[in-house]
């Protein structure tokens, strides 16, 4: 609750905030905005380099992104007004924004805290299929094989594919049945695995603001699970999501804001990209109050957040922020790749790598197959994802580009080919809750290599 008084005043802002079209306010102010911005501070990369190094360029970078974000504001579709701030106001709330945050509970529960660039500490792990549509008799095995992993600090359920074999419709009696059907089926997963006090990403099925607030309630999801609340599209909102906010704030909970602007567009080229996220995660600083912001930048065609260019735009908007906030901040690994290719492995290796490097607080992964094939997924990514995470901790930006480079030739070739791989029961034995032979010795063989680059997997 210590969060409504500011929250109060972003519902005061969606109604007198100045009033513009909702294409005006696209055109005019973020797209103008970024190519003025873009030039106004020199933000050019090296593209010879996926991973960044040129501090004041991140810098310049933190600079425009603030004075995009003054200037710009949010815009909220269902008042067609924009929510505004001035530099002081922007300042202050940094200024107070949580550097670390406990999630789940008991024996379960795990702190999330900064990081900064090149830093030792290794960042907190979040897991599972992001999503990916799972069918109901798969559902609590292939979230098993999430929960079982003891790397992961927080667990990402997969999305429903159907709610009692009916087809799950926005806003009606069906949406509320599947959203308490996935707490249901989490816990159970969770009890399985033996980590009941795991924190979890919530409402994974809520399509409207119903479902959300229907199942963060009264044995629903809990307060110390990670209620997520998106951005739409580049900066703006609406008052469904604002309604999701209200309700987690009354119940205290850990709100995570998710934004994912996309190449090219209104972003423009890969230094909009990176623009957009250090901007957008300001905002939703400022209009959602959560303890922490993530991010899944993506390709327009490929649809992935493992494209160079996207790499290039994460380490710049990772280092900015690490070298001028505290906050908390967060990037995803969506790969073309499904299980049983190798590729998916590479790719992972790709965004961990960048991430960590850059001082992401915590890596998300992985949505395999962007997220869209049914059942193609298995808990085995996210843990090599998060074992990438881990082992990139504290290398040299210098080095790990290098790394980097090594993973992205073996990857990138096949981005056009979508190698989408298997679904879980033909990379798991769903019964067991173990990888196939097969599966295992992908993996094995793809960490033996990646250790050989200079990466210190054990």
């Amino acid at each position: 609750m210590q969060n409504m008084t500011r929250f109060l005043d972003v519902v005061d802002r969606s109604y007198s905030g100045p009033f513009i079209d909702e294409k005006e306010f696209e055109l005019k102010q973020v797209a103008d905005g970024v190519s003025r911005l873009l030039k106004k501070y020199g933000i050019k990369f090296n593209k010879s380099q996926y991973i960044q190094q040129d501090d004041d360029l991140a810098d310049r970078l933190w600079q425009a992104g603030l004075e995009f974000f003054e200037t710009c504001g949010i815009y909220n579709t269902s008042t067609h007004r924009v929510i505004r701030y001035t530099r002081r106001e922007i300042e202050n709330v940094l200024k107070w924004a949580p550097s670390e945050v406990t999630i789940g509970e008991g024996p379960d529960a795990r702190l999330y805290r900064t990081r900064r660039v090149e830093d030792p500490r290794p960042p907190q792990v979040s897991g599972g299929p992001i999503g990916v549509p799972l069918t109901e008799d798969l559902w609590i095995p292939v979230m098993q094989s999430y929960w079982q992993e003891p790397i992961l600090d927080l667990i990402v359920p997969g999305t429903l594919a159907t709610s009692y074999g009916r087809e799950i419709r926005s806003r009606s009696p069906l949406e509320l049945i599947a959203c308490w059907q996935e707490a249901a089926l989490g816990r159970e997963a969770a009890r399985r695995a033996g980590r009941p006090g795991t924190s979890r990403m919530c409402v994974e099925i809520a399509i409207s603001d119903v479902g959300h607030l229907s199942a963060i309630s009264s044995d629903g999801f809990k307060s110390t699970d990670v209620h997520v609340v998106a951005m739409i599209g580049e900066m703006k909102t609406n008052n469904e999501l604002l309604n999701k906010i209200a309700h987690s704030i009354q119940h205290n909970g850990v709100i995570l804001g998710f934004y994912n602007p996309i190449l090219g567009g209104m972003a423009g080229p890969e230094e909009g990209v990176a623009l957009l996220i250090v901007a957008g995660f300001i905002g939703m600083h400022m209009i959602y109050s959560p303890a922490s912001v993530e991010s899944c930048p993506t390709h327009p065609f490929h649809f992935n957040s493992t494209a160079p260019q996207i790499l290039r735009a994460v380490s710049a908007a990772c280092t900015a922020l690490n070298r001028n906030t505290h906050l908390l901040i967060e990037f995803m690994t969506s790969p073309i790749s499904g299980p049983l290719t190798e590729s998916l492995l590479y790719e992972c290796v790709g965004m961990a790598t960048v991430g960590s490097t850059c001082g992401a607080s915590r890596l998300l992964g992985v949505r395999s197959g962007v997220g869209v094939v049914t059942n193609h997924c298995t808990g085995l990514e996210a843990r090599f994802n998060g074992e990438v995470a881990h082992a990139a901790a504290g290398m040299s930006r210098a080095q790990a580009d290098e790394i980097v480079r090594q993973a992205v030739a073996q990857y990138e070739p096949l981005l056009g080919t979508k190698p989408v791989g298997v679904p879980f029961d033909q990379a798991y034995d769903p019964v067991r809750v173990q990888p196939r032979p097969e599966w295992q010795a992908m993996y094995e063989k793809v960490k033996e290599q990646v250790a050989a680059w200079g990466l210190p997997l054990t």
